[in-house]
């Protein structure tokens, strides 16, 4: 499209001359993030006062306007390209921290804060934000969230998501809403969290800040092969002992950041970690015992600890390098992103050093090896063609390595148009086609960010979902069958929370398998109608202990469906659901880190059997015993908000999937 002279007059009225930029500079510096792709916006507008969010996105829609919001731009996807023209929102100049509050344990923020800056105001409170992406001395909290980029504290603290509590959320048509993980209905937090600014704009952020912890002690292990380092890591998990951090790095990177940084890594091994333990003394002292007898059981060649904080931090500026390192080796990088089941990384990256020899390019590996993603680095030069080919061929070949192990495409750098094309080799087609109705519902206009994360053509490219079970096949057929005659379901479990008597009740007790506990990447898969208190009985069996009530009496189903257990949510990582069409969707696996594509876990989470029918479950499992905040909640009887009324729209035009919490105004 072309900018009207009309439309950026109104832009100059809104903004002010000096921040609307359609001059050649201004685009071409604007055309680009740290991917490989560069398209060229057809103007840059600069928001200097967050008041003006809502107006400048309520003129981008009257006018149809496609708009991309911008920030520092570090992500490896392309998400920040204006694939469709447009214009670019520039909210660097939002760097307010409004609020840090100890007591509650929260900061308020604007968009454009930069993580770093963050955590050096809380520092001298004695206070920090888990959160710590390698970029995040540029890279911005809105950034973070949008990408739900997390670092390397992942593994003990969670993701970006799960370290955010509320946000101020612009829909494309310029509405605010206040959205919060704990608010009656859908996670609306979690769905925006990951996707890449493709639904709206995020305008105010509240994080969990949390004391510093007393004492942190970082140790530096070299071993002779990645599969030695990556079993250890398995063999941390197993033993219950939960690092503040894992990273690993191969030769290559190793080479690289010690030739760069004088980090004071041994460049004679094949693979090193960075482990960091913290808490109490005493049991950091414990923990240490442990980790050096399980890295010695693994060949560890050296092991050693940082005994100063000097030189703690001169171990991580190494790791931080890491990027800057490889890019002093040629004139450009491209940064791959996958996340695997943690047991399938030693073989995941024997292959990938083969596709990578096969192609005949030069990367290194480095990767948060407890979460199970990596990120292969590879070093060329954009001017000659036939490298930058070799390039693209390899990261593809490598994401679908990724997906061939159980994986994804995507652990925190989102997939905006570099990895567009492989979701249809990740995903089915199903799952695409919710995926595109929950872009529907929010951007009815495809006006945030478009031309993101959704392939072109998918109905033609991706394969297609069948149920493999025979009572979710039999609820799919019934499904099906009353989607055809229009005749309406009341989604139940075991009926403890709803309560109703209706003749068009589906229940799920007939999913009533624990399929898996696995207790090598500490994961269970559960069907949805297997009930709380059997689930938890056939854990104990195994000595293994999820972060579950002990006194609910439903299925597990009815405590997603109802948000009964809400610090739950934070543990799912795989969800399969028949929607209200009779198409069985399925997302996720037995992952530590998923950002590509929406998350349906966290869409499900609270939608009371309105959007869809669960049918199997996989979450987090661990070697100890949890404490879960919180107590049992009931559904609340509420009004539906305007998103959940615009999903339900596209998930369910006809209104066929009912629920008593939900029925009243649905269609409003």
């Amino acid at each position: 499209m072309t900018l009207s002279a009309r439309a950026l007059k109104r832009l100059q009225h809104i903004l002010g001359p000096e921040n609307v930029c359609t001059d050649d500079i201004s685009l071409a510096l604007n055309g680009y993030d740290c991917s490989l792709s560069i398209h060229r916006p057809e103007a840059v507008v600069t928001v200097r006062d967050v008041s003006l969010l809502e107006p400048l996105l309520g003129l981008l829609a009257r006018e149809k306007i496609p708009f991309i919001p911008r920030a520092a731009a570090t992500n490896h996807a392309g998400s920040c390209a204006a694939v469709k023209g447009g214009v670019v929102i520039n909210i660097n100049p939002l760097y307010t921290i409004y609020r840090i509050d100890t007591a509650r344990q929260f900061a308020e923020t604007a968009p454009g804060t930069v993580t770093g800056d963050l955590q050096e105001a809380l520092a001298p409170l004695g206070f920090f934000y888990a959160p710590d992406p390698a970029s995040e001395k540029v890279s911005t909290l809105s950034g973070n969230l949008a990408q739900n980029a997390s670092g390397a504290r992942c593994l003990k603290y969670g993701n970006t998501s799960d370290n955010t509590l509320s946000i101020e959320f612009i829909t494309p048509q310029g509405q605010t809403l206040l959205l919060r993980h704990d608010a009656p209905g859908p996670d609306w937090l979690g769905l925006v969290a990951g996707s890449e600014g493709t639904l709206g704009l995020i305008k105010r952020m509240q994080v969990k800040i949390l004391p510093k912890p007393k004492h942190i002690k970082t140790f530096l292990a070299t071993f002779p092969s990645l599969a030695c380092s990556v079993q250890t890591v398995t063999d941390l998990v197993a033993q219950g002992l939960i690092p503040r951090c894992v990273e690993a790095m191969d030769h290559i990177t190793t080479q690289a950041v010690e030739n760069f940084a004088h980090a004071g890594y041994p460049t004679d091994a094949q693979a090193l970690l960075i482990i960091e333990l913290d808490g109490e003394l005493k049991q950091i002292q414990q923990d240490a015992q442990t980790l050096q007898t399980l890295c010695r059981a693994n060949g560890c060649q050296t092991f050693t600890s940082a005994r100063t904080e000097a030189e703690r931090e001169k171990l991580w500026r190494g790791r931080r390098a890491a990027y800057s390192a490889m890019a002093a080796l040629a004139p450009n990088v491209a940064v791959g992103d996958g996340t695997v089941p943690r047991s399938q990384l030693p073989a995941a990256l024997e292959q990938v050093r083969s596709i990578i020899e096969k192609n005949g390019v030069t990367a290194s590996l480095l990767f948060h090896a407890g979460d199970g993603n990596f990120h292969p680095q590879i070093v060329f030069d954009a001017r000659q063609p036939q490298q930058t080919r070799r390039v693209h061929q390899t990261l593809q070949e490598i994401l679908k390595t990724c997906v061939d192990f159980g994986g994804t495409v995507s652990g925190e750098h989102g997939i905006g148009v570099e990895k567009r094309a492989v979701m249809a080799y990740q995903y089915s087609k199903e799952t695409l086609r919710f995926f595109q109705k929950i872009k529907n519902a929010f951007d009815p206009g495809h006006l945030a960010n478009p031309g993101k994360i959704i392939p072109i053509g998918f109905e033609d490219k991706a394969s297609s979902c069948t149920p493999t079970d025979p009572s979710t096949l039999a609820l799919a057929q019934e499904i099906k069958k009353r989607f055809v005659q229009k005749t309406p379901t009341v989604v139940t479990g075991t009926n403890t929370q709803l309560k109703t008597s209706s003749a068009q009740a589906l229940s799920s007790v007939s999913l009533n398998r624990i399929l898996e506990i696995d207790k090598t990447n500490y994961m269970a898969v559960v069907q949805a109608g297997v009930t709380v208190r059997a689930l938890n009985a056939a854990l104990h069996a195994q000595n293994v202990y999820a972060r579950l009530p002990d006194n609910y009496e439903g299925t597990l189903g009815g405590l997603i469906a109802a948000k009964a257990w809400p610090d739950f949510t934070s543990q799912l990582s795989a969800i399969e659901f028949i929607a209200p069409n009779g198409d069985l969707v399925r997302y996720g696996g037995k992952l530590m880190k998923n950002a590509a594509g929406y998350n349906l876990c966290r869409l499900m989470t609270g939608s009371a059997g309105a959007l869809g029918f669960i049918t199997q479950l996989t979450f987090k499992i661990y070697a100890t015993a949890q404490q879960s905040a919180g107590a049992l909640q009931h559904f609340l009887h509420a009004a539906p908000d305007p998103l959940f009324c615009a999903v339900k729209k596209e998930a369910d035009p006809d209104g066929l999937f009912l629920s008593s919490v939900f029925q009243e105004g649905i269609h409003g």
